[in-house]
């Protein structure tokens, strides 16, 4: 990857796609500003993406894991991306293409946002305290909100379960990702996810 300034950076965003134009900055940069921007012009593959503090792919995306270095990122990708699994963020994401994942568990204590430009495609999708928009449709047999409101501009394909705002995660979930006291228990509904198990009441 190539380090670019945040005054490239913004130039770039500013020629992209209307989701981009809208969602790709950085509020902290002059705090990053001797890290500049990684920038990636290509498709790219691999297995771990490290997101320090943003990290720009100019293409579409295939990878296993997506980490970060930082308290706070942002990682933009023009086209479309592949992935395993994403669970807690730190980071914002914007995809400009469509989102491909086998499983999505998505918390950021409210601070960070997914935004995709196209269709979000997953085995299983919950939120609990990220703000998921998706231009497209998202297709996937389970979509699990638990904090926030998940929009699905072209609507959601799959059983949609809308535990927003005061409502007992318990009439929702096994005990097996709860904390004793009722609550979720965030790395227990991940490792179930990533079992292979639903965390789910029938």
């Amino acid at each position: 990857m190539q380090l670019i300034s945040y005054d490239a950076f913004e130039d770039w965003a500013s020629r992209q796609s209307p989701l981009l134009c809208e969602r790709a900055f950085f509020n902290d940069a002059a705090a990053f500003d001797e890290e500049r921007v990684h920038f990636h012009q290509g498709d790219l593959e691999t297995d771990t993406l490290m997101v320090a503090p943003v990290t720009v792919i100019d293409g579409n995306l295939t990878v296993r894991k997506i980490d970060y270095a930082y308290d706070t990122g942002l990682l933009v990708v023009s086209g479309n991306v592949v992935c395993q699994h994403l669970g807690r963020m730190h980071i914002d994401v914007v995809i400009g293409g469509d989102l491909r994942a086998k499983t999505l568990c998505l918390n950021t204590l409210n601070d960070y946002s997914l935004f995709v430009g196209g269709d979000l495609h997953a085995g299983f999708l919950s939120e609990h305290g990220a703000h998921v928009d998706v231009r497209g449709k998202i297709v996937c047999p389970t979509v699990l909100s638990l904090m926030n409101e998940i929009v699905a501009h072209g609507g959601v394909q799959g059983r949609f379960i809308h535990a927003v705002r005061g409502r007992n995660v318990g009439q929702v979930l096994i005990d097996a990702v709860l904390t004793p006291e009722g609550y979720l228990d965030e790395e227990k509904l991940e490792a179930c996810v990533l079992g292979g198990a639903s965390p789910l009441k029938s």
